[in-house]
């Protein structure tokens, strides 16, 4: 972060990654590319998107951290939001298994795993890396 004269009111200016102003931030940050975050004593690199194996790399991943994340601090991620997301990932996993996945059922399941996901901070770096494997396969969001 750099103060320029074009900068916002406050006199801040985000070149990319992670930018708190006036709070303050408890827990694990990523923000910026190639950013992850660690849950426990190890951590996994970004799934590495590309065709049908790189959205089941980075749904089993997801999948892999939520069911961690719910172990280590049980309410961290609300209930209802926990089993939506992980039966989406199942469906991710089902579908992208097959020898033609279909984009649909794909999008949607994503998208729901997203909107369940997305406000928990520390897995919000693998909600994008799941994001970026769908658009990796079909070309879009």
């Amino acid at each position: 972060m750099t103060r320029q004269p074009d900068a916002e009111p406050g006199g801040h200016h985000n070149d990319g990654g992670v930018q708190v102003v006036g709070s303050t931030v408890h827990g694990h940050v990523a923000g910026g590319r190639g950013a992850t975050v660690s849950i426990g004593a190890d951590a996994a690199g970004p799934a590495a998107p590309g065709g049908p194996e790189g959205l089941r790399t980075a749904a089993e991943a997801l999948r892999t951290a939520l069911a961690r994340l719910r172990a280590e601090q049980p309410g961290a991620v609300p209930e209802a939001d926990a089993e939506d997301a992980d039966a989406a990932l199942a469906g991710i996993l089902d579908e992208a298994g097959l020898d033609e996945p279909r984009e649909g059922p794909l999008r949607r399941r994503v998208r729901t795993v997203a909107d369940a996901l997305r406000a928990v901070a520390v897995l919000a770096a693998a909600v994008s890396g799941l994001e970026a494997a769908f658009v990796a396969l079909f070309g879009q969001s």
